[in-house]
């Protein structure tokens, strides 16, 4: 079901752009494995932030009695909703760093979406207030040492990443995945993109969650925090 928030801005969504090829992405470099082998004890409510088009909600559907799934593009939910519906699933459209939820989860998952925020210590303090006694967070973002790579930097990853993907995706599937990565709505987006060092990250993370730990899978850093 998907449920609109009334008090979204009026503002563009570049994720709008390029829904579409963006799922066919993520459905083939699901990373949903790191999300499920780190649940939390308790299966009734999971909320998902940043959902996209619903590749995590609706594996976490699995597992939960409740599954909330948010994000502010309207396209993705869409796609979300006409591909993985199911009667314990709501998405709702929210800005992430503005959530406005009356209920707590036993699990809080994100991936991939949190250096888009403005101001992102606050929004994680707020997220942390969502959280039920004995909860679980569990955090996925981008890494890197530049705070923005150039351009020219996302071309030649494209490029150098497409005869592996030929040999994992096959060759008709990395094509597709090349003109994604080459599209200029994709690049648009990366290079508005703003990313936390590894260091920036832990420093960060560690202040808002005392005690959690840390998993470093590529270019991406997990955060896992339990409220005991």
């Amino acid at each position: 079901m998907l449920k609109n928030n009334c008090k979204i801005r009026n503002k563009s969504v570049m994720f709008d752009a390029f829904a579409r090829e963006y799922d066919f992405a993520a459905s083939l470099q699901s990373q949903n494995d790191f999300f499920t082998k780190n649940l939390s004890a308790c299966k009734g409510a999971a909320l998902d932030i940043g959902c996209g088009s619903g590749i995590l909600a609706f594996e976490l559907a699995q597992y939960y009695d409740n599954v909330v799934a948010v994000d502010l593009s309207e396209k993705m939910l869409a796609i979300a909703s006409q591909k993985r519906s199911a009667p314990n699933i709501e998405y709702i459209q929210m800005d992430a760093s503005q959530l406005a939820l009356d209920s707590q989860f036993d699990l809080i998952v994100s991936a991939a979406t949190f250096h888009q925020l403005p101001n992102l210590a606050a929004a994680l303090l707020e997220i942390k207030k969502l959280l039920k006694p004995q909860g679980k967070i569990v955090f996925l973002d981008n890494i890197s040492e530049g705070e923005k790579p150039a351009t020219i930097c996302n071309i030649i990853r494209a490029a150098r990443d497409f005869i592996p993907d030929c040999s994992t995706y096959g060759t008709r599937n990395a094509l597709r995945l090349l003109r994604f990565r080459l599209s200029p709505s994709w690049l648009k987006y990366l290079a508005s993109s703003r990313y936390l060092s590894e260091r920036q990250f832990k420093k960060l993370y560690c202040r808002c969650f005392p005690g959690c730990y840390f998993v470093k899978l590529g270019g991406f850093m997990g955060v896992i925090w339990e409220y005991l």
